[in-house]
């Protein structure tokens, strides 16, 4: 009898233990830090950009370079962006109403897969009626590892994360 209950009472304990990982599920980052190299293709081309990322209560900060020059713009809630060119960092300027804000970080912002999973996917895709994102993961971290970005079924963008942190919230 004593064996029954002890049996019993590990069964429950590891039940139990099984279904405390469901209360922990998966979250996309939504606060994160990023270098990533993102490639645009055209019929006749591939653009290669080092990007490095900071998302932070949907405040973009993005700094792209291409070859000899980067640029720094943040773009801010209001519509806002404050852009500025590595070569003249005295020369920055502040442009109110920047209404194509929201189409520079789409590719960036990763709330479009916001999802919690019990179980992490090995892919995660998000159609918006004219792109495709298909996101991968790391398999070692569970953080994002790549995007890539179809339209009409032919690949446009490709972002692979070099690194990438989650920030707290």
């Amino acid at each position: 009898m004593k064996l029954k209950i002890v049996c019993l009472i590990l069964f429950v304990i590891t039940f139990c233990g099984c279904s405390k990982v469901s209360d922990n599920p998966f979250m996309i980052p939504v606060n994160y830090t990023g270098e990533a190299v993102m490639k645009v293709y055209t019929e006749n081309s591939e653009n290669a950009y080092k990007v490095n990322i900071i998302c932070r209560d949907s405040n973009y900060s993005i700094k792209v370079a291409s070859g000899k020059e980067s640029w720094n713009s943040a773009f801010l809630s209001g519509n806002r962006c404050v852009l500025n060119n590595d070569k003249f960092p005295e020369s920055s300027v502040v442009i109110e109403k920047f209404n194509i804000a929201d189409s520079l970080i789409y590719d960036f912002d990763l709330k479009k897969f916001d999802s919690h999973f019990d179980v992490l996917p090995e892919e995660l895709v998000y159609f918006d009626g004219t792109y495709k994102h298909v996101l991968n993961f790391n398999k070692e971290n569970l953080l994002p590892n790549s995007i890539f970005i179809y339209k009409n079924d032919n690949l446009v963008k490709t972002i692979l994360y070099e690194k990438i942190n989650m920030e707290e919230l």
